[in-house]
């Protein structure tokens, strides 16, 4: 299969010329532009390759051959190539040289994302969809819809876990933000069907021409900084937006705050590339923290049943550090979040139990998340939380027993 020449490019800039064969695998990378590389620690050559087979839709998406079989692709990078590299959340694309006239005005998912443009390949075959979404990572399937005040991203519901958990935990935990009066979040919004039951969440799109969303993982991780070399990765990433024109207080105080309210809501899959900061597209400073998005992982999702305390302390999953107790020695201000104002357990059973749970489903959720509360408070009133302390000293129960000092017994 033959290579096709690229230019990689930020907006109107050329980044880097490529070859990718019509298959969408990248072969030759050489950067023409280092500042303007879509990753920022290391402007090297191998990096862009990383960056462009993340870009596709990740393999293991429920339905994703029904959606390559619609516009006739074989794979997630051949899909992301008819679609000119093109996203949502960022101002880069792929030009193919023979077409180097063609400006991002023409072609950006902004303006043109409900449009279908046809270029072609070297055999006279169609080479451009009309997709917007084949940038979109994660495992859900998801789509881009285009209302009348903007873009919003749907994620539908995973049959695997029952009664679309994961869609209503976006809408939970987005509750939680509220009713902390914390501003720099990504609202969610369910939409149900006739029957009433939950089909997807919805989202609006926080990136625009001007503003795109720069990940931690290419802030900082996953490529090495030699310059950061003693820090922890969280302490690079700290150092690499400071860097970018942030202040190193209000990064602190989010990280905080982020890392709270994922402990709290069992937050499983707040990875390096789930988190980030918003970049000016024509500046490249950064101007804020992305709000925190991507919470249907949490609330004990894939838990058939509820947890007792000590699974809770020994939880290991995807996440800034391996275990959610060690996540929370990275928090500085340990009253960030409010305890008095996080939702009760009677009030999170009554709201699982609103939007379509099964009782007992949604009792097993309150029970874990009740247990993980008491946990919480417990790390706010300086008490260690420990495997240790769980299996040997607490003989007549733990510090804290239903949000409330426990009397232990001498």
């Amino acid at each position: 299969m033959g290579n096709r020449d690229y230019i990689l490019r930020h907006k109107n800039i050329d980044v880097a010329l490529l070859q990718i064969s019509e298959d969408g695998e990248m072969h030759n990378a050489h950067i023409l532009q280092p500042a303007y590389v879509p990753f920022i620690p290391i402007q090297e050559e191998k990096s862009i390759y990383r960056w462009w087979r993340d870009r596709a839709i990740p393999e293991g998406r429920d339905r994703l051959s029904e959606l390559l079989g619609k516009y006739g692709c074989d794979s997630s990078p051949e899909f992301l190539l008819k679609n000119l590299g093109l996203s949502l959340t960022d101002t880069y694309w792929v030009c193919p040289f023979d077409y180097r006239l063609l400006k991002w005005e023409e072609v950006n998912l902004f303006d043109h994302g409900l449009d279908s443009q046809h270029f072609h390949d070297s055999n006279g075959c169609p080479h451009y969809s009309e997709s917007p979404d084949a940038a979109l990572g994660g495992t859900l399937d998801k789509e881009s819809v285009k209302l009348e005040d903007g873009w919003y991203l749907d994620k539908k519901f995973n049959p695997k876990y029952p009664d679309a958990q994961q869609n209503i935990n976006e809408l939970f935990v987005s509750e939680i933000h509220k009713r902390q009066g914390w501003q720099e979040y990504t609202p969610y919004t369910v939409i149900r069907n006739e029957q009433g039951i939950c089909e997807l969440s919805r989202c609006k799109y926080f990136t625009n021409q001007n503003l795109e969303l720069i990940s931690a993982f290419d802030l900082t991780c996953g490529h090495g900084i030699s310059d950061y070399s003693g820090q922890t990765e969280l302490e690079k990433y700290v150092t690499a937006c400071v860097d970018g024109g942030l202040e190193k207080d209000y990064v602190r105080k989010f990280l905080d705050y982020m890392i709270s309210i994922d402990f709290v809501s069992s937050n499983s899959d707040r990875h390096w590339h789930n988190f980030g900061v918003l970049r000016d597209s024509d500046t490249l400073r950064l101007k804020s923290m992305a709000p925190i998005y991507d919470n249907g992982n949490s609330m004990f999702f894939d838990s058939p049943y509820a947890l007792d305390r000590v699974s809770l302390v020994r939880m290991e999953n995807t996440g800034i550090e391996k275990r959610e107790i060690d996540r929370l020695k990275l928090i500085h201000d340990k009253s960030i979040v409010k305890a008095d104002l996080l939702p009760t357990p009677n009030e999170t059973l009554e709201f699982y139990c609103q939007y379509g749970l099964r009782e007992e489903r949604a009792q097993q959720i309150s029970d874990s998340y009740s247990l993980k509360l008491d946990l919480f408070l417990e790390f706010q009133h300086g008490i260690e939380i420990s495997l240790a302390k769980e299996m040997e000293e607490y003989v007549y129960g733990p510090p804290y027993k239903n949000q409330r000092p426990n009397n232990l017994k001498n």
